[in-house]
């Protein structure tokens, strides 16, 4: 087992190209070719070799740096640092040598020294991954969270590939609150990574309340997260969080003309709003052989309406909507049209209290929609007491009759009854 817990790997070996005199016109320029770009290219491939063709040239001292720390033993220490004070001496400030330098003096527990070197290797290279990664836990451990993220900001710009390691890890991080305020700064730049952390809060190992602290600071800094953002967010603290207060949350983080919108104990009734975002707004599920989307009713000058259809070869929720309403007397209503025959009671709305295996349904409205001509429904139900969380959620049944099943929504209101 290597320094990094890696096993060494045997490079492919094989005689080096024998004409490669045959593009140049001069046996000077043949030996300057041969010193730079061949030991540039075999530091990739054969490091040895490098060094053998090119001892003072800095790519081959570096590659013979990188291939050796990968493979190293702890004793292999003052061989490392003898080649790396020797690639200094050929390179005053070669990013490779002072990061294994520095890496060496956090070994033996010289912070300071380590910090210095790392330090000066992150001034003269941005894609050392091993720089920056110390840096990085550096900066977090000492307190020094902006420039923590602007290592972290290099690193994730290196390649896509440290975006599966480093944006969690910075998510799960923010459980200390002093975190907060500088991720903020960071995200408000909008960095390519600002939309994969802000979905990574939907994880469970994220701490819900400083994801929720992260959101209202980017909207106090004018950066306020998208719908694509915050949703999968709201969607998970649906399930932790007390209704009333995540709905307040939820409507605290909306631009102001679609707090507007979102006012009442049903959302976007007409289907006309799709800037207002679930949970609390509508959530629709398509999928395969599924659609539902916004569109105009099938009556012209009806407006909009929600448009759904299926196969009806099993059973589908077009779309749901978290309610906030306490124990009393409701009233549902809307309108319906289909385009061909659908019978009776195939798609219904639904309501229902609770999740998992404590929901239970409180009501539901069978619709009978009718062709070309809309039919109007109304659905008058109680809340229970100690219902929680109630949703709306408009279901398509399995038939064994139907091909297709075509659907329009509008008009939907809910209200509560004195």
């Amino acid at each position: 087992m290597t320094l990094f817990g890696t096993k060494p790997v045997q490079l492919p070996t094989g005689s080096w190209p024998a004409r490669i005199g045959a593009v140049v016109i001069a046996l000077l320029f043949i030996g300057l070719l041969f010193q730079s770009r061949v030991g540039f290219m075999l530091a990739r491939i054969q490091p040895d070799a490098a060094l053998a063709i090119a001892p003072t040239n800095p790519e081959a001292l570096r590659g013979n740096i990188d291939y050796r720390l990968m493979r190293a033993k702890r004793e292999d220490q003052a061989a490392l640092t003898d080649l790396s004070l020797r690639a200094l001496r050929a390179e005053a400030y070669n990013p490779t040598a002072l990061r294994t330098l520095g890496l060496f003096a956090a070994f033996d527990k010289k912070d300071a020294q380590a910090e210095r070197l790392f330090s000066m290797s992150a001034r003269f290279s941005l894609r050392d991954l091993f720089t920056h990664a110390w840096l990085l836990e550096n900066r977090l451990a000492n307190g020094r969270y902006a420039e923590a993220f602007s290592e972290a900001d290099i690193l994730l710009r290196q390649r896509s590939t440290n975006w599966e390691v480093i944006v969690p890890m910075l998510a799960q991080r923010l459980k200390d609150k002093r975190l907060i305020a500088p991720m903020a700064d960071i995200l408000a730049t909008n960095p390519s990574w600002r939309g994969m952390l802000l979905h990574n809060l939907a994880d469970e190992k994220v701490d819900l309340e400083a994801g929720h602290a992260l959101l209202a600071r980017l909207a106090a800094l004018g950066s306020p997260p998208t719908i694509e953002e915050a949703s999968p967010y709201f969607q998970r603290a649906v399930t932790e969080t007390r209704l009333p207060l995540l709905h307040r949350r939820w409507m605290a983080l909306l631009p102001r003309a679609t707090r507007i919108k979102a006012a009442g104990l049903l959302r976007d009734g007409d289907f006309a709003a799709p800037d207002i975002p679930p949970p609390f707004g509508w959530r629709f599920r398509p999928e395969d052989g599924v659609i539902v989307e916004r569109g105009e009713s099938l009556i012209p000058g009806q407006g909009s309406a929600l448009y759904v259809s299926y196969p009806g070869d099993r059973q589908v929720t077009f779309a749901e909507q978290q309610l906030v309403l306490g124990a009393g007397r409701y009233r549902l209503a809307g309108r319906t049209t289909t385009d061909a025959d659908l019978p009776a009671g195939q798609v219904y709305w639904s309501l229902r209290c609770g999740s998992g295996a404590k929901e239970s349904e409180i009501a539901k409205q069978p619709l009978s929609p009718g062709i070309d001509l809309p039919d109007r429904f109304t659905l008058t139900f109680d809340v229970p007491p100690g219902c929680i969380g109630p949703r709306l959620s408009l279901i398509g049944g399995k038939s064994e009759t139907i091909e297709s099943a075509n659907l329009w929504v509008d008009a939907l209101t809910l209200t509560r009854v004195p």
